[in-house]
């Protein structure tokens, strides 16, 4: 069957790999279906979609949530120019379904999509539902989750819980016998400052271990410098595109909490070690307290980075038995099939608007 079905949204990786995921599922259970992302300026999205092949049409748009008086008024400019953008984009082809892949970017195109009467999905990754998703819910027929914390955020039915899309991750099988232990680092596609400094601070008690740090573009010079300093040859980027392959390789995982890091531990089974990003709604500890409580990870609060951080991962590399239980804790959690469930709830609502 021949659809059009529009993925708006973006801003990190965190938002645009698991969209490009679901568009695999959906190109593979519907080869004839031509697929739209819309995104904004700036955002991840310009790079990793046209890389994956498909075209991204830009609309305006900028986060309101903790900006000042002026920067609230330009973000409400902005929204309002993006729907106006993006109501254009669906008139000249009017998809048959638009789902809503989370971020600012993806709010102009779905509040475009209702006034157009268009059937809308979303995607929700977290525990703790940002106010968006919140307010965007209900105008959603369908919600998908990743955690059952988020269901009742929504309205009666409309939420279920399906996981979340990630790339194809190998199961992990730690690094080559008889070989020094893998610690692999990434802060999130921007980097983690505090994650960095904490490493930096504590860098000579690491060095029995191999480390592949993800360091983000601001700080990649200053983490290299640290390490040449400790005499410690690790491998270090601003940002991995085969990250897969270095989840299968590494024993330990040091990393933000965001949802599809979450996902993507989980999918690899791998011990983490997790430091939150401390934000207005603290959706990241909320993610992190709900993999801890299932045994899959040890948390440390951003705070306590700098003086816990290294710490907490020698405890996990030095104990064998703790490390493998824990990975099969998140291996258990993994739901590889989540972008093919969602694919298949988000099409019924195609087939109950009449278009198929």
């Amino acid at each position: 069957m021949a659809f059009v079905v529009a993925l708006a949204g973006g801003g990190s990786a965190g938002h645009v790999v698991p969209a490009l995921a679901l568009a695999d599922a959906i190109l593979k259970a519907e080869p004839d279906t031509r697929l739209r992302f819309v995104g904004t300026e700036g955002g991840q999205e310009e790079r990793l979609v046209p890389a994956a092949g498909h075209a991204l049409d830009v609309v305006p748009s900028l986060p309101m949530l903790g900006r000042s008086p002026l920067g609230l008024v330009r973000g409400v400019i902005a929204l309002l120019r993006g729907v106006a953008s993006s109501r254009q984009l669906f008139r000249a082809d009017r998809p048959d379904l638009v789902i809503g892949v989370g971020g600012y970017a993806s709010v102009p195109a779905v509040l475009a999509a209702a006034t157009l009467r268009l059937p809308i999905a979303l995607l929700e990754p977290n525990a703790l539902p940002g106010r968006a998703n919140r307010l965007l819910g209900r105008l959603a027929r369908r919600v998908c989750v990743q955690f059952d914390d988020a269901i009742p955020f929504f309205p009666a039915g409309r939420a279920l819980r399906l996981g979340f899309p990630v790339r194809e991750i190998p199961r992990s099988n730690g690094g080559d016998a008889g070989q020094p232990l893998r610690i692999l680092v990434m802060g999130g596609s921007q980097g983690s400052r505090a994650i960095n400094r904490a490493l930096l601070g504590d860098l000579p008690r690491l060095r029995a271990f191999r480390i592949t740090h993800q360091t983000g573009a601001h700080d990649v010079d200053e983490v290299r410098a640290a390490y040449a300093a400790a005499g410690i040859d690790a491998e270090i980027a601003a940002f991995f595109d085969d990250m897969p392959t270095r989840l299968a390789k590494a024993d330990v995982l040091i990393a933000r909490a965001g949802a599809s890091t979450i996902a993507e531990t989980c999918m690899a089974g791998i011990a983490s070690v997790l430091v939150p990003l401390p934000l207005a709604d603290d959706h990241q500890m909320a993610n992190a307290r709900e993999l801890e409580r299932a045994g899959a990870c040890r948390v440390v609060p951003n705070a306590e980075a700098a003086d816990n951080l290294v710490s907490a991962v020698l405890e996990l590399l030095a104990d064998d038995s703790r490390r493998e239980r824990m990975a099969r804790a998140a291996a258990e959690r993994a739901q590889p099939d989540a972008a093919a469930l969602i694919w298949t709830a988000c099409r019924e609502l195609i087939v109950v608007g009449g278009h198929s």
